[in-house]
């Protein structure tokens, strides 16, 4: 304590000079000290120096470098690093010894590079910054950073944000999406519904608020689309996720399972920055141990998540696959509600890290995402680590040889033309064959269903649209807003009139004509653009759409009471 107290460095580097400094200091602590009688601690000193060279332990030159020495000044600060985590142990373990698997060579070295990105940050408005990095196969932290430069002051600076609940954000697909392959729901590429949707109120939207159409899994996971996941969720059911993140080791969610909904996805939860990371670590684990008792477990279903959060562009916007020393990492970013949590978390065979960055106090900032503030601080730290390579692929023995649609991504069906033969979870054969595929006029035709249609063709110009004949049985027509069976809340403005909903449908031939009724009533037609606002009474109501061809569209919904 008095080498790092007077000379700032552990004892086993201190000089001849310095070490006999500090043994003559107990003798009279209270009248000699750096500070006080400075003239008979360095007589003191020398003659010990002195003694030392009589009995031969130092030579006559060694002996007079070591009387110039100057004595220490005023003392310097104790070094606290992984002070959060000490703080932690002073108060759950007081009157313990405890010895922390954290590795000081380590912890100092990831205090620099948190606190460098923290005093960058700070002048961007995001004041706090916290780390930890795990050992895979043990889940014990060797270095754990619960605030970046907690001597700065400032508002939360004694948070110890590593174990606070915050908002999640994105960071809880990868789980969503490994459990689904697991349970054969879906493939690593099965097209996922990208298109407006509203349930009971909550709508999500796309970080970059456009829609897509369909998006293959493993893509919407990598590009971390909301809406997707959604759809993922609602197919996986809230519940049953609610149960796996606990079984994962999410200790904070507070609330119930329905209270929750599928904004559990999108950071309607808590979590803390130490749990996440630990269940990414928990993944890593399960996959090299071969661990059956472990939520997710199938290796295949592993291997596809670690393969897909591969590909997710980096902050640098280098591409891994083609720069061999840049180390692979399986990583996902995540940005709560609001701009007031930044995620990111990566796993390799060998470590965990996780990264979060903000304002301890909540306040939002503009600039503060995932891929911009914590992304970049994740992947100086994995620069500190050692190499630890990347996950052997998994034996043929552990899934099973399914032939897949190449454009859905889904089992291969009847009229798919192709297929591409993939090593798939164990439960892939029971998942769904391509409902895409349909022979039409005698011809192979890969087909979307409308409301999908209409955004997958804006960003698709190959897809070929089918323009629906009169006695068709495919009703070319879907409605986008609402969802059958749905509660509509329509707000009363301050004068007191009630504001119409905008209903909206998709037709594979915008050109058309559509006549819309209400409760049988005629209520307009459109025409291109296939939307129409209307603000019906309370109740339960039916909208029927007519096209030019004689294909009708029925949609039952409800409205509740006007609401200010």
């Amino acid at each position: 304590a008095a080498a790092w107290r007077y000379f700032g460095r552990p004892p086993e580097t201190l000089s001849w000079g310095e070490a006999a400094t500090l043994a003559v200091l107990p003798n009279a602590p209270s009248s000699l000290h750096p500070g006080k009688g400075r003239e008979a601690l360095l007589e003191k000193r020398n003659r010990l120096l002195r003694r030392l060279r009589d009995r031969g332990y130092l030579d006559e030159a060694a002996c007079e470098l070591a009387c110039d020495e100057p004595l220490p000044e005023a003392p310097l600060p104790l070094p606290q690093f992984a002070s959060h985590l000490v703080d932690r142990y002073a108060v759950s373990c007081r009157g313990q010894i405890v010895r922390t698997p954290i590795d000081l060579s380590l912890q100092r070295r990831v205090e620099a590079v948190v606190d460098n990105w923290n005093a960058e940050l700070s002048r961007r408005g995001i004041e706090d910054l916290s780390a930890i990095i795990l050992d895979v196969m043990t889940g014990e932290p060797l270095a754990y950073v619960g605030n970046a430069a907690p001597s700065r002051e400032r508002p939360g600076a004694s948070v110890d944000i590593a174990r606070a609940p915050r908002s999640t954000g994105s960071i809880l697909k990868p789980l969503l999406y490994c459990a689904l392959l697991q349970d054969g729901q879906i493939l690593p590429k099965t097209l996922l519904p990208d298109v407006p949707v509203n349930i009971n109120g909550f709508s999500p939207q796309n970080f970059d608020l456009q829609f897509y159409g369909a998006v293959p899994a493993d893509r919407a996971l990598a590009r971390s689309l909301n809406v997707p996941a959604v759809h993922m969720l609602r197919r996986y059911g809230v519940p049953l996720f609610y149960d796996l993140l606990k079984r994962c080791g999410l200790t904070t969610l507070y609330r119930s399972a329905s209270d929750y909904g599928l904004s559990l996805i999108l950071g309607g939860a808590e979590g803390t920055l130490y749990d996440i990371t630990s269940a990414y670590a928990g993944l890593s684990r399960a996959y090299q141990e071969r661990d059956a008792s472990a939520p997710l477990n199938d290796p295949e279903a592993l291997w596809y998540t670690f393969q897909t959060l591969r590909e997710v562009n980096r902050p640098d916007e280098i591409d891994a696959r083609l720069v061999r020393s840049i180390r692979p990492v399986a990583w996902k970013t995540g940005t709560s509600y609001g701009f007031r949590d930044a995620w990111a978390v990566g796993v390799t065979p060998r470590y965990a890290v996780g990264v979060w960055a903000g304002n301890a106090r909540g306040q939002g900032v503009p600039d503060l995402t995932g891929a911009r503030a914590a992304g970049p601080v994740l992947f100086d730290l994995f620069n500190l680590l050692p190499d630890a390579g990347w996950f052997e692929a998994p034996s043929p023995d552990e899934g099973v040889l399914q032939e897949v649609c190449p454009q859905s991504g889904h089992l291969k069906g009847l009229y798919c033309e192709e297929g591409v033969w993939m090593e798939l979870p164990r439960k892939a054969s029971s998942s769904e064959p391509c409902p895409y595929h349909k022979m039409l006029d005698g011809e192979r035709r890969f087909l979307l269903p409308p409301s999908m249609e209409w955004f997958y063709r804006q960003h698709h110009p190959e897809y070929k649209p089918y323009v629906a004949k009169a006695g068709d049985r495919d009703v070319p027509m879907e409605f986008i807003y609402p969802e059958a069976g749905s509660t509509l809340y329509l707000p009363r403005q301050l004068d007191g009139a009630v504001r119409g909903a905008v209903f909206n449908l998709a037709h594979r031939d915008p050109s058309t004509t559509v006549w819309w009724h209400l409760d049988q009533d005629y209520v307009g037609e459109t025409r291109f653009i296939h939307q129409l606002t209307l603000a019906p009474p309370p109740g339960k109501h039916t909208l029927t759409v007519v096209d030019a061809a004689g294909h009708s569209l029925s949609l039952g919904f409800t409205i509740g009471n006007p609401q200010l």
